[in-house]
């Protein structure tokens, strides 16, 4: 089971800290773009941004328990399941970086 979850974790953390590295500059660049000014919603890159990489640490920081306590013999996989509820629960965020960061030309 350790082997499965790390099989599905690692490479959602890696994706996700990819997304986050790509579109960084694009979207806390403040005022780049007339969105930026709208509501707190999936339009709002910053916003989208920072939901995304809180719940990408959260992720990180469970996975990380759960292999730090593999080794200790605890319980690991409830670590191991919540990582895998804040990566889930990321995605659609994730999936609106692009969304967010597109500017519509003037």
């Amino acid at each position: 089971m350790a082997v499965a979850g790390s099989a599905v974790v690692g490479p959602l953390l890696l994706f996700y800290g990819w997304l986050l590295l790509w579109f960084h500059p694009e979207i806390t660049n403040p005022g780049w773009c007339v969105q930026e000014s709208a509501d707190w919603g999936f339009d709002n890159g910053t916003f989208v941004w920072l939901v995304t990489c809180a719940h990408t640490v959260a992720g990180i920081v469970c996975f990380g328990l759960a292999l730090l306590n593999l080794y200790r013999g605890r319980r690991w996989w409830l670590w191991l399941i919540l990582a895998a509820v804040f990566l889930g629960a990321a995605w659609p965020w994730a999936t609106g970086l692009s969304r967010a960061a597109w500017c519509p030309p003037f």
